[in-house]
């Protein structure tokens, strides 16, 4: 089966999933749309400042304990899954990210505070998750012109502004530094495949799905891919379609000034048109000035 099969597989099956649930949720969630910013508001506001997007694959466990360093030194943007681990080790992230519609992502934040940071949404959260959030909101829309329900959606509150979404939150992640101007742009728990035994990093939500057990239920839905270590490795369509997302976004995106792309998970397979470093190296690199990234977005939101 080829690629762009997969691609519209994976579209085809997530319009079918959702549609009415974007529906629900946008319709519950004007209210607050309307109250709060939009992502446009950060458009070019963090130029040259260096942005970590955490992902809570299994790889992130090597690397979580040097994120602190990082802390007022980038912009650290946080895929909801990833919170928890993050907080455990004493990380604040300057942002969260969401992108599923469904009530089950309300997990990622339940049971710790939100206090000082700002979760960046889609118009079609569910609104279990605004209901616990208790720090600044962003909202944005998903731009898929080939989605109907959701092009009809962003359509009715435009002004807000739309990110990108490539099958994984991490890419609304990348889309976000993009726009921010920030610079670099690192990723690390980025795996988009099962390089170990387990599917999710220690303390997530999810660390206790196995891998044999995720195989075995999607046994229609895995490919192969080569990792950063020339491994063949098994991982859902879906990601796959994630990597030729990045692939896409890496090679044709362009903005004014460079724009450096680092991948240090040191495992899975993003692998092409990007660095890849150990991720204390991209720290001790790039990470060298104070910077209060939570004060400027205070002052963003005024």
């Amino acid at each position: 089966m080829n690629k762009d099969r997969h691609i519209q597989e994976v579209k085809s099956a997530t319009s079918l999933r959702f549609n009415d649930l974007w529906q629900q949720n946008f319709q519950a969630n004007r209210s607050a749309i309307q109250k709060n910013p939009g992502v446009v508001a950060l458009a070019r506001k963090f130029k040259e400042v260096p942005a970590i997007i955490v992902g809570a694959g299994p790889s992130l466990d090597k690397n979580i304990n040097l994120l602190g360093r990082a802390q007022s030194h980038s912009m650290i943007l946080a895929s909801d899954a990833s919170l928890k681990p993050l907080l455990l080790q004493g990380v604040l992230p300057s942002m969260v990210i969401s992108l599923d519609p469904q009530e089950e992502v309300a997990k990622f934040f339940q049971g710790v505070s939100h206090r000082g940071m700002t979760l960046i949404a889609p118009s079609i959260i569910h609104p279990r998750v605004l209901d616990l959030w208790e720090g600044n909101v962003i909202f944005f829309h998903k731009h898929a012109p080939d989605i109907p329900a959701l092009v009809k959606i962003a359509n009715q509150i435009p002004a807000i502004g739309r990110l990108t979404p490539g099958g994984s939150v991490l890419s609304i992640g990348y889309d976000l530094a993009f726009q921010s101007g920030a610079n670099p742009i690192i990723f690390t728990g980025q795996d988009l495949s099962y390089p170990k035994k387990k599917t999710h990093s220690r303390d997530s939500e999810d660390e206790n799905i196995g891998l044999n057990d995720t195989i075995e239920k999607q046994r229609e839905n895995i490919v192969y891919e080569t990792d950063v270590n020339g491994r063949s490795l098994p991982t859902l369509k879906s990601m796959s379609v994630s990597k030729q997302w990045f692939d896409w976004a890496f090679t044709t995106w362009k903005r004014p000034g460079p724009t450096t792309i680092i991948n240090c998970s040191e495992a899975g397979i993003l692998t092409d048109h990007c660095s890849l470093m150990p991720l204390s190296e991209a720290i001790f690199k790039y990470c060298d000035k104070k910077i209060n990234v939570e004060w400027a977005i205070k002052k963003i939101l005024k």
